[in-house]
């Protein structure tokens, strides 16, 4: 898939920006839950391999909705990683989710 263009269907955390990528400018992340009926628990952070900071803990995104994030999304690439992690909002299944970072 192209960078920036990401399809998570599963509870696994996953790095939309690497560290030593060079890609830490960032204008703005777009969080689209792709479920018609189940809401995405979303935790989008920091992480330098060793200690995780977050940019939003816990936030539901409602079926079929979006969050859109524009604002304080740059950071240093040489020392640290963007992740997320996508649960049902619920506590039982995956959440198709796509994102899209710009």
């Amino acid at each position: 898939m192209e960078f920036g263009l990401y399809n998570i269907s599963d509870e696994n955390v996953h790095t939309l920006v690497a560290q030593d990528s060079g890609a830490g400018r960032l204008a703005s992340i777009n969080i689209c839950n792709a479920h018609a009926s189940i809401g995405a628990k979303v935790r989008l952070f920091l992480s330098d391999g060793t200690n995780d900071t977050s940019i939003i803990e816990n936030v539901v995104v409602p079926p079929a909705a979006s969050l859109f994030l524009d604002d304080g999304l740059s950071f240093n690439t040489s020392v640290l990683a963007l992740k997320i992690q996508v649960e049902d909002a619920a506590g039982g299944s995956t959440v198709d989710t796509n994102i899209i970072l710009k």
